[in-house]
């Protein structure tokens, strides 16, 4: 099974005229069942060259924070699995579920890769390599938030504030507050003010964050 880590925006020596598309959305959620198994993404080529790309799937693997594996899977289908772009156009993506029925949520990536131009003007130049990695939620129907957070002093007696997905559902951290109490101080802290400090804005079940929660402490 192939793992490997993915950074959102990967540059490889890439000439800046044409490092010009966009993906939306970023973020999309669907069910493992029924009509919600099939949603849309568009590519946009904002560049003023014809934009080659490829569209592939993978699983994520996460545990803490963002330290995040993608595996081979064949949950997802993509259509179309490659297009060409011209310039100032878009492209739309069908992307369906076609995986068993989920026990709880899990999430994938939706990754739209460039492809280099077979132009023999460019054959001697330096060619880009472009990924965008969008998120892709699979959820079933009777999923559930549930949610701990919890604050302990670590080996240098720095408090550190936990949040762990113990439900079935993706937990997005920006709807929820957060009761917490270290040394009989209780806090309550909403997004607005971990949203600085957080890495990320969702955790799949059974994930967590874990950040340094000095400063929250200072308030």
């Amino acid at each position: 099974m192939r793992t490997l880590g993915l950074l959102l925006l990967s540059f490889i020596l890439m000439p800046i005229q044409v490092l010009a598309f966009e993906l939306f959305p970023m973020v999309q959620s669907l069910d493992d069942l029924g009509k919600g198994t099939t949603a849309f993404f568009k590519v946009s080529n904002t560049s003023l060259v014809p934009l080659p790309v490829e569209i592939t799937t993978s699983k994520r693997s996460v545990k803490l924070n963002n330290q995040e594996m993608l595996l081979d899977t064949e949950d997802l289908m993509v259509f179309p699995p490659q297009i060409l772009i011209p310039p100032g156009k878009s492209q739309t993506i069908k992307v369906q579920y076609i995986g068993a029925p989920k026990q709880s949520a899990e999430s994938y990536r939706l990754i739209v890769s460039q492809l280099p131009l077979k132009s023999e003007a460019e054959k001697d130049a330096i060619q880009m390599l472009f990924r965008i990695g969008a998120l892709v939620f699979v959820s079933p129907q009777g999923a559930k938030d549930d949610f701990t957070s919890t604050v302990k002093t670590n080996s240098d007696n720095t408090p550190e504030l936990l949040i762990s997905n113990t439900g079935t559902s993706i937990l997005e951290l920006s709807k929820h507050s957060y009761s917490v109490e270290l040394n009989g101080q209780k806090k309550v802290w909403n997004w607005e003010q971990l949203e600085s400090l957080l890495p990320m804005q969702y955790l799949v079940p059974n994930q967590q964050v874990k950040v340094n929660a000095e400063s929250l402490f200072t308030q």
